[in-house]
């Protein structure tokens, strides 16, 4: 998360230095680049349509408005008109509708339950319609007026007030705090989308700083879409490990010596029974966890239900042996807590239930098997080490047959 977080800002404040490279630019070069953000903002709304992504997808319908705005409506001198106001309605208008969606559910951007969602996002275009129409002038004279006194209270930073710069970086925190404790993919993009409003508006009087700033935003949102549709093609949603196809496509690059050990929880299915999916789930998320600590550069895989598969390069059967037999016991000694509910009879009239904590034994048998691409193929050697899986199991579970 960490790691994430550094590099979303790396990248954003990354932008500031695009503008310096546009002058050197043709003009048409200059107007390509102008239009950039709005065909890549397009892409990223298609494809989390057809990635079932929809957070990002309204968070680069909201980027794309707000840029087409900016190169449409404000750049001419803010005094001009109405356009100090529509600067102030894009300053509090689009963080306020980012953050909003942080906290908002996933919706598809094109379906019946985003319509809330939509009716929304119409509502302030109507808002922001209306007060920009020549007739509504001297109300909007009027009104920054009435609040210049207010807005400009705490000074002046560039052409941004210091009030609503606050509300601004009170934006970009809230989404690099919800980025660094909740695990959701989108919070990147959203978090590069604030970046994005505060760097421009913040920068406002520097020529092609919208371009510039828009256009890393719209690259993060698209590396967001695509690296989450990689997380959901190859990552096990429940373990958070590589599964089945991930393991294929693998299989298929495998050259040389190289080893293969199959793991299966013991009376797993025994245990679903007796405490339910939910604590399955649990057992499964410890072993996977405990499994991706195997040393050796092995490589764990979900390879279905209760079956594991770690891949070793370059490594022998009789290499491998202490690096699973040593998770074999990791595991074994696990402290895996479970909370029982056990029914108590007091006094042959009153029934309560109460919960007691109780450690089970968890453990899982190891089949490994050795193969070379130029004699064995993966399968073969996947096949073999399932067969000493078994054995394992025959011979009294929780040890290793290679």
């Amino acid at each position: 998360m960490y790691s994430r977080l550094l590099l979303t800002f790396v990248i954003m404040f990354a932008g500031l230095f695009i503008p310096s490279l546009f002058a050197v630019l043709s003009v048409e070069q200059q107007s390509m680049l102008v239009e950039l953000p709005s065909i890549l903002f397009l892409l990223v709304i298609a494809l989390s349509h057809f990635f079932k992504q929809g957070r990002s997808g309204f968070a680069a319908l909201l980027m794309l408005v707000a840029y087409n705005l900016i190169q449409l409506r404000l750049q001419t001198p803010l005094a001009i008109g109405s356009t100090l106001l529509e600067y102030y309605f894009l300053v509090l208008l689009l963080p306020a509708n980012l953050v909003l969606l942080l906290f908002l559910p996933e919706r598809a951007l094109f379906s019946f339950q985003a319509l809330s969602y939509h009716a929304i996002f119409i509502l302030q275009a109507a808002a922001y319609y209306w007060f920009i129409q020549p007739e509504q002038l001297p109300l909007v004279t009027h009104f920054l007026t009435a609040i210049e006194p207010w807005i400009l209270a705490l000074g002046d930073v560039s052409v941004l007030p210091n009030i609503l710069l606050g509300l601004l970086i009170c934006a970009v925190l809230t989404a690099a705090i919800l980025m660094l404790f909740r695990d959701v993919g989108s919070d990147q993009a959203f978090l590069s989308a604030l970046l994005a409003c505060t760097l421009t508006v913040v920068e406002f009087e520097q020529p092609w700083i919208s371009a510039s700033m828009f256009m890393m935003s719209a690259v993060v949102l698209l590396l967001c879409i695509l690296k989450r549709s990689h997380e959901q093609a190859f990552i096990d949603e429940l373990t958070s490990i590589p599964g089945r196809r991930a393991l294929n496509i693998d299989l298929a690059q495998l050259s040389g010596k190289y080893c293969i050990a199959m793991l299966d929880i013991d009376r797993f299915k025994k245990f679903n029974d007796t405490y339910g999916h939910d604590i399955g789930d649990t057992v499964l998320k410890m072993v996977a966890a405990q499994l991706t600590l195997v040393k050796g550069r092995g490589k764990v895989y979900r390879y279905g239900g209760e079956e594991f598969t770690i891949v070793f390069k370059g490594k022998s059967a009789a290499d491998c042996v202490g690096y699973v037999d040593e998770i074999r016991l990791l595991i074994a000694d696990y402290p895996f807590q479970i909370r029982q509910p056990i029914e108590r009879r007091e006094l042959q009239v009153d029934n309560t239930t109460v919960e007691v904590d109780k450690t089970v034994l968890v453990t899982i048998s190891i089949g490994v098997a050795e193969g070379r691409s130029s004699m064995t193929s993966p399968e073969e050697v996947i096949k073999a080490a399932d067969q000493l899986l078994y054995k394992a199991k025959e011979a009294g579970r929780n040890q290793v047959c290679a």
